[in-house]
């Protein structure tokens, strides 16, 4: 039986587990909308609720790929909404949720507080953020701004500390 497919949730490249950021509608198809890193060329092929889909389109400026989904798959199209205010809201996806706080939401940025003793980790690329239960946008990151933070891991000197990730407003 296949699942809808909907943010929050999982397809896989290559044998490596994902997160759909978002599914939108273009006349009259489905794509899921992730992070681009992750794929090597536009025709890369995914795994999604046992159905193919193909990376059509990368959106460069934004580390965003489209992906094609078949016209008999399942999916919930995303409400994307701008932030409410500078409050709390939350990382997303099947594996787990990570509680941030929105410091400041520009035109084309969205900044995101993390605390260091729960931060993204490696694979929550392309993860929806909500706020009250809307989506804001998809995780990736650019910029840390941490006093605690140690280049290159995910680690923190003083886990009480906060971590800042800057985030392009893509969709």
């Amino acid at each position: 039986m296949n699942h809808m497919i909907k943010s929050g949730g999982f397809f896989y490249f290559k044998g490596i587990q994902c997160t759909i950021g978002a599914v939108i509608q273009i006349k009259g198809r489905y794509y899921i909308a992730t992070a681009s890193h992750i794929f090597h060329s536009p025709g890369d092929r995914i795994m999604v609720e046992s159905q193919e889909g193909i990376v059509k389109k990368f959106l460069e400026d934004f580390d965003i790929a489209l992906i094609e989904l078949p016209f008999i798959c399942q999916a919930e199209v995303t409400e994307l909404e701008s932030a409410v205010s500078m409050e709390d809201a939350l990382l997303v996806n099947q594996r787990h949720r990570v509680r941030c706080r929105i410091t400041r939401a520009g035109a084309s940025l969205l900044f995101l507080l993390f605390p260091c003793s729960d931060m993204p980790q490696p694979g929550d690329s392309g993860s929806p953020i909500l706020q009250i239960q809307k989506n804001l946008n998809i995780y990736q990151t650019f910029t840390i701004d941490c006093e605690s933070y140690v280049p290159g891991s995910t680690h923190c000197i003083n886990t009480d500390a906060t971590c800042r990730y800057g985030i392009k407003r893509c969709i």
